[in-house]
């Protein structure tokens, strides 16, 4: 019998921290909100570096035991690695489950840097060694990096990540998989491997932000997806890896009990697993997520936030889903990718409608859909 046990607080376990507004790349896919062509979020002043260690803190007091610092680009806030040693000296319970019993130690919280790579040199190298940061850089493609970033450093991520291997640090390629970009998935990932990266990060193409103004000719279809998942699968089992898909799938769209070496979700983790805070410090309940909630300073008020509890509580499963025989394993994927097409957070996952006219998706979503 597995022990029990009440959770510090009712926080997901891992936070992930928007840094800044801030971006050295153009990206064709960006998802982050504020880079919505409808001008609907409106970036406020972000947080100081005093406010953002205050912010650390709080969370960790309440039990939170994993940051992962984004943007934005993080590295573009020359305050970052204060902040970041701030957070390595907290102190956090982390608590598994060892042979059907829980176990505890003290430690400081597991922290994560998810960077495009443009700006890592050997410095943020080794400072990532010096605070145990598993550090992600994004790899967009090879042959279209450029194309969908807007600059011209592919060559130089894939040397961080030989670097990075040499200094003995384990790295992440991140890739977003997009309609252009899957004919050289195969090769994008083999050679992030090659080159250093331990493991793999996959995100299919989501509409939102920047996103908005080129999802027709981004978004991929159901076989597309498919697609991804084999490649990205084969790839891995020829490289004796590991890799996971960041959004999660709708059951009807892909067998996952197929992957070995894929970790496919179909579940949403918004507000379960992580949350946001942006960069001038409100929560969301995830990075795709436009719908701003409480200010950080604030986070007790959550517990009662409408929006918050309707993720909490799976209260978003589209109608069309209801007689699904996978019902209670799958909430039809991502929520709030179908919240920002379709203008509810109970929509289709964009991937099981047709994408309608750019004004339509341009429609943002309130905080009361």
């Amino acid at each position: 019998m597995t022990d029990r046990r009440l959770a510090v607080s009712f926080l997901p376990g891992t936070a992930v921290l928007e840094m800044t507004y801030a971006c050295n790349h153009q990206c064709l896919f960006c998802s982050c909100p504020w880079e919505n062509p409808d001008g609907g979020f409106i970036r406020q002043a972000e947080l100081t570096t005093d406010e953002w260690i205050e912010t650390i803190s709080t969370l960790c007091r309440m039990g939170v035991t994993r940051l992962a610092f984004t943007g934005g680009e993080p590295l573009l806030r020359p305050d970052l690695f204060e902040i970041i040693h701030h957070a390595a000296t907290c102190t956090v319970e982390h608590i598994e489950t060892v042979k059907g019993h829980l176990e505890s130690h003290h430690g400081a919280p597991l922290l994560y840097l998810l960077s495009n790579g443009t700006a890592v040199n050997e410095t943020t190298l080794l400072t990532c060694k010096e605070y145990n940061v598993q550090l992600s850089m994004s790899l967009p493609g090879l042959r279209t990096y450029a194309g969908h970033t807007g600059v011209d450093s592919a060559d130089h991520v894939l040397r961080m990540f030989a670097l990075a291997k040499s200094m003995g640090m384990t790295t992440v390629v991140n890739s977003t998989v997009t309609r252009i970009n899957l004919f050289e998935l195969a090769d994008t990932l083999s050679v992030a491997l090659l080159a250093g990266a331990e493991q793999v990060l996959l995100n299919r193409f989501l509409p939102g932000g920047r996103g908005m103004l080129h999802a027709d000719e981004l978004s991929l279809d159901i076989s597309q997806i498919q697609q991804m998942l084999d490649t990205a699968e084969a790839t891995l089992e020829k490289a004796g890896r590991f890799g996971s898909v960041g959004t999660e799938i709708p059951k009807c769209i892909a067998d996952i009990s197929r992957y070995k070496r894929l970790q496919v979700g179909t579940r949403c983790s918004a507000a379960i697993q992580f949350f946001v805070v942006g960069p001038s410090g409100r929560v969301r309940v995830c990075n795709h997520s436009p719908v701003e909630l409480n200010p950080v300073r604030e986070i007790e008020g959550l517990r009662s936030n409408e929006y918050w509890n309707r993720f909490v509580f799976k209260k978003y499963m589209p109608s069309e889903c209801s007689d699904c025989r996978d019902f209670t394993a799958c909430d039809g994927g991502c929520r709030e990718a179908a919240h920002i097409v379709s203008g509810s957070v109970c929509g289709m996952d964009p991937a099981l409608i047709s994408i309608g006219p750019l004004g339509v998706m341009q429609n943002r979503p309130s905080s009361a859909s």
